[in-house]
C-alpha cells in the first residue's frame, strides 16, 4: 500500500511538473535575509539543456534573463548547439533557444527564446558593474547537478568572495588571457551552476559563473565568476543594438628582443625554442641560451611560437617585460626591456 502510494505521488508529481504547474503543497514566505534574495531572482535563473551523449560533457546548466525580449545570458559551452537547446523557465515551461553569436574572449554567449506565447512576463535581472570587495558574502543560483526539472526551483550555494585573479588560471582547457578579473568565492560551481547568476546578498547580480576554474601553480580547482562589468559591451551590442565605438587606430612600432625560434622544419607552431639570442639584445641581457623554452611573457602564456610573436605584438618599445623559460628541468625568469625595431 505505501508502495502504490509513493507511486501515485511520483506520477502526480511528474504530471504536474511536465504541465508547469505548482508544488501541491503550501510553501512558507521567506523569513531571513539569505532566503529573500534566493527567492527574489529564483524566476529570472533559468535552467538550459543541449546537445547530449557527449563524453564528459555535461547536458545542462544555467543561464540569466537579461531582457524582456527573451534573452538569456550564459557560458559558451560545448553542449549549446543549434536546434538542440532548450531553456526551461521557472513556470516550467520549455522554449526552444536561438544561438545569438558569443563572446570569444569572455565564453558567454546569448540565447533568444520566443516571448510571445509566454503564461508570465520575463523578469531580466540589471547587471551591476561594481565587483564586491574581498569578504563580501554572496549567493549562486544555479541548476546544481540537474537536482531541478520543470518547475522545480534552483540550488543556491552561499559564500565569500575570497579574491580577484588573472594569471596561473587555466579555463576551458585554456589559459586566461582576456584582460579582466576573475572573481574568486568559496561558493562552489557544482556541474549545473555553470553560467548561474553570482549576488551579493542585497540582490546585486555582478557575476556569471564559469565552469570549475583550475590553478596552475597549486593545481587546485576553483569556484569563479566572469564580472558583469566585462560582459557590457556584449550586451548591449546584441540587446540594445549598440555598435561598439570603434578605436582611433594606432600602428604599433615592433619591438627588437633579439630572440630567433626554432620555427622551421616544416612543423606547424612548434614549442617556442631559442635557436639563436642576438649577441648585446635585450634576451642577452638575462643569458637566455639556443634551446631555452618559452613559456610566458609577462601574464601571457607562450605554448607556440605563434603565440610567442602574437604575444609580443602586444608590446610596445620601451615596455619592460618578465619572460619565463625553462631551460633543461629548471624554470628561470628575468625581466626585459624591449627596444624599438630597427628597419
Amino acid at each position: 500500500m505505501i508502495r502504490r502510494f509513493a507511486l501515485a505521488l511520483t506520477v502526480s508529481a511528474a504530471s504536474a511538473f511536465a504541465q508547469g504547474e505548482a508544488y501541491s503543497f503550501e510553501e512558507r514566505k521567506p523569513k531571513t535575509m539569505l532566503e529573500k534574495a534566493v527567492d527574489d531572482h529564483l524566476q529570472s535563473v533559468v535552467k538550459i539543456h543541449g546537445a547530449s551523449g557527449l563524453a564528459t560533457i555535461d547536458p545542462y546548466a544555467s543561464g540569466v534573463v537579461v531582457s524582456e525580449e527573451g534573452h538569456i545570458l550564459t557560458l559558451d559551452l560545448i553542449m549549446i548547439q543549434r536546434d538542440k537547446t532548450r531553456v526551461v523557465l521557472a513556470d516550467g515551461s520549455i522554449h526552444m533557444a536561438k544561438l545569438l553569436p558569443p563572446d570569444q574572449k569572455l565564453g558567454i554567449r546569448l540565447l533568444k527564446i520566443d516571448t510571445t506565447k509566454l503564461k508570465t512576463p520575463l523578469k531580466p535581472l540589471k547587471p551591476s558593474l561594481e565587483v564586491p570587495k574581498n569578504g563580501t558574502f554572496v549567493v549562486s543560483i544555479g541548476n546544481c547537478f540537474r537536482l531541478a526539472e520543470y518547475s522545480e526551483k534552483l540550488s543556491a550555494t552561499f559564500g565569500v568572495v575570497t579574491a580577484t585573479a588573472r594569471t596561473s588560471l587555466r579555463y576551458f582547457l585554456r589559459d586566461v588571457d582576456y584582460d579582466g578579473d576573475l572573481i574568486l568565492t568559496d561558493a562552489p560551481n557544482n556541474p549545473g551552476h555553470f553560467g548561474g547568476a553570482l549576488l551579493t546578498l542585497d540582490g546585486k547580480w555582478f557575476g556569471i559563473n564559469t565552469r570549475m576554474v583550475e590553478s596552475t601553480e597549486t593545481n587546485t580547482q576553483i569556484s569563479a565568476a566572469i564580472p558583469l562589468r566585462d560582459a557590457k559591451a556584449y550586451l548591449e551590442r546584441w540587446i540594445e543594438g549598440k555598435q561598439p565605438v570603434a578605436e582611433e587606430a594606432v600602428e604599433k612600432k615592433p619591438v627588437y628582443h633579439g630572440i630567433k625560434l626554432f620555427d622551421t622544419g616544416g612543423r606547424r607552431s612548434p614549442p617556442a625554442y631559442v635557436e639563436r639570442v642576438k649577441r648585446g639584445s635585450p634576451a642577452a641581457a638575462i643569458n637566455m641560451r639556443p634551446d631555452d623554452l618559452i613559456v610566458r611573457l609577462d601574464r601571457y602564456s607562450v605554448r607556440s611560437c605563434k603565440e610567442f610573436r602574437e604575444t609580443m605584438a602586444r608590446f610596445e618599445p620601451g615596455q619592460t617585460i618578465e619572460v619565463t623559460f625553462k631551460r633543461g628541468t629548471k624554470v628561470r625568469r628575468g625581466k626585459i626591456t624591449l627596444e624599438e625595431k630597427k628597419k
